[in-house]
C-alpha cells in the first residue's frame, strides 16, 4: 500500500502544469508582499513610545499629532499607524462605535482592546491566506488532483486498474491518501515562502503575544476586533493555518470526486471551477451579495480556505431547536459533506464502467 502511494503521489508532483504554476504563483507571492502595500516596513520605533496601556494622555497626543501632521493612509502607514491604533481603541471610540449582526441587535465585545503594541508583521501573515492562499490553493489543488481519476479514463487504464487484484479499493484509497499527502506538502510550501518573505520584509515577527482583536489585516482594517475568540495573534495564526490546511483538503476531496465521475480532466476543471471558483469570484471579489445567496456565501467551500469569516464575528443558528454557533455549525456540514464525497469518489470508481 505505500509502495503504491508513493507511485500515485509521483504521478501528482511530476505533472509539468503543478511545477509552472509553482513557479508563477510563488513569484506573484513574491511582487504581492513587497510591491502590494505602500510601507510594510519595521515600524517597531514608532509604536515603541506608545506601547502599554491606552491612557487619555495617549489619546490626546495622538488626536495632537493627526492634526498636526495632516494624517492620511497615504502617508507612512507604520508612522502614522500608532496614532491611528490609538484612536480606535480608545474607550471613547469603542463606547461610540456599535456593530449589528444580521438580525439588527448590537454585537457585544468579548474582548476589549486595552493596550496599544506592534502587531503589523502579524496582521500581513493573517492576511495572505484570506486572499492569495486562498487562490493559491485554488489552482496547485485543481492542476494537481483534478486529472487523478479522469486521467484514467482518458487513457482506457481504468478498466485495467479496476480488473487488478488491488483495483476496486487499494488503488482509490492510494490516490486520496497521495492527492492529501500534495496537498499538505503544498500548504507547508506556501506558509514557508510566506513567512519567509514577511519575515525579510520586516525584519521581526513583533506582536506575536497580542490579543487577536488588535491585530490590522489590511494594515488598518481591524476584521478582529469583535471576534469572540480570546487568542493572541500566533494562537490564531496556528488555528488559522490548520484550519486553511483542513479546508484545503476537503476540496481535494471534491476535485477527486469530480474527477472520477468526469471523463476528462478539462471536464473535471471546469466542473470544480464552477463548484469553488464561481462563488468565491461572486462573493469575495466582485462583492456580489443579495439576500437570498447569503447562506450559499457562508457555507461555500472557499469560506473554510480563507477562515476570516468564521472567527470574525460571533453568530449562531438555531438548527432544530438546538444552537449552535455558525463555527460550529460549518465544521459539521463540512463533515458531512465530506464523508458523503468521498464515499461518492470510492463508489464512482469501483462500479462506474463507460463514459460518454
Amino acid at each position: 500500500m505505500i509502495r503504491l502511494t508513493q507511485y500515485e503521489f509521483a504521478k501528482i508532483i511530476t505533472r509539468k502544469s503543478v511545477y509552472l504554476a509553482l513557479a508563477g504563483l510563488l513569484v506573484l507571492l513574491a511582487l504581492y508582499a513587497c510591491f502590494g502595500h505602500p510601507g510594510p516596513l519595521n515600524g517597531t520605533s514608532y509604536y515603541k513610545p506608545y506601547e502599554g496601556a491606552i491612557t487619555e494622555e495617549k489619546v490626546q497626543a495622538a488626536q495632537d499629532q493627526k492634526q498636526s501632521e495632516g494624517y492620511s493612509e497615504e502617508k507612512n502607514q507604520n508612522r502614522y499607524g500608532v496614532f491611528y491604533d490609538i484612536s480606535i481603541f480608545s474607550p471613547e471610540s469603542i463606547k461610540n462605535y456599535a456593530r449589528y449582526d444580521d438580525s439588527g441587535n448590537v454585537m457585544e465585545r468579548t474582548v476589549t482592546v486595552s493596550e496599544i503594541h506592534y502587531n503589523k508583521p502579524l496582521g500581513y501573515l493573517l492576511e495572505y491566506i484570506d486572499q492569495f492562499g486562498v487562490l493559491f490553493m485554488m489552482i496547485i489543488i485543481l492542476l494537481g488532483l483534478a486529472p487523478v481519476f479522469a486521467e484514467e479514463y482518458a487513457r482506457g487504464t481504468a478498466a485495467l486498474l479496476r480488473s487488478s487484484k488491488r483495483g476496486r479499493s487499494q488503488v482509490v484509497s492510494a490516490k486520496l491518501m497521495a492527492s492529501m499527502l500534495y496537498v499538505v506538502l503544498c500548504v507547508i510550501l506556501f506558509t514557508g515562502v510566506n513567512l519567509l518573505i514577511y519575515w525579510l520584509r520586516f525584519g521581526n515577527l513583533a506582536g506575536a503575544d497580542t490579543p487577536l482583536q488588535s491585530v490590522g489585516m489590511y494594515f488598518q482594517g481591524f476584521y478582529y476586533d469583535f471576534s469572540p475568540y480570546r487568542l493572541s495573534a500566533v494562537q490564531y495564526y496556528g488555528v488559522q493555518l490548520v484550519t486553511h490546511l483542513a479546508g484545503s483538503m476537503i476540496f481535494g476531496c471534491i476535485v477527486l470526486c469530480i474527477s472520477a465521475l468526469s471523463s476528462t480532466s478539462f471536464v473535471a476543471m471546469v466542473i470544480n471551477v464552477a463548484i469553488v471558483g464561481v462563488p468565491y469570484l461572486a462573493f469575495d471579489v466582485l462583492n456580489f451579495n443579495p439576500g437570498w445567496a447569503k447562506w450559499i456565501e457562508e457555507f461555500s467551500f472557499s469560506t473554510m480556505m480563507r477562515v476570516t469569516r468564521l472567527f470574525q464575528t460571533p453568530a449562531s443558528y438555531s438548527v432544530f431547536g438546538l444552537e449552535l454557533s455558525y463555527l460550529n455549525l460549518y465544521m459539521i456540514i463540512m463533515a458531512v459533506v465530506t464523508i458523503g464525497v468521498v464515499f461518492g469518489m470510492y463508489r464512482t470508481f469501483r462500479t462506474r464502467e463507460v463514459f460518454s
